[in-house]
């Protein structure tokens, strides 16, 4: 039987990858179909490399192309309604959140 080994990449061409998707400006998802690299396999190894070196020259990105924020929603100025968000789509949809 000859079975092809799978292509395994080293750290340093792990990482070579991460950096070459953070500076391109596109979305981990679109980068990886792109180099047809599994996304999972691609953000496993950005958590990994992260965990194992500290690099403050680079802001830290999200392991996602979600954005996740804040709120205090158990304090507000009286008078005011405890929260409201407005989310601009493509397209003119708006989406309103009023409490």
């Amino acid at each position: 039987m000859n079975q092809k080994q799978p292509n395994r990449r080293t750290a340093q061409q792990w990482q070579a990858l991460i950096d070459q998707q953070r500076e391109s400006g596109v979305s981990q998802k679109a980068f990886c179909l792109s180099r047809n690299i599994c996304l999972s396999t691609f953000t496993w190894w950005k958590r990994k490399l992260r965990q194992t070196t500290e690099r403050p020259d680079q802001p830290a990105q999200p392991d996602s192309d979600w954005f996740e924020f804040k709120t205090d929603f158990h304090h507000t100025p009286s008078g005011l309604p405890p929260w409201e968000i407005e989310l601009e789509l493509p397209g003119g949809l708006i989406l309103r959140m009023r409490r």
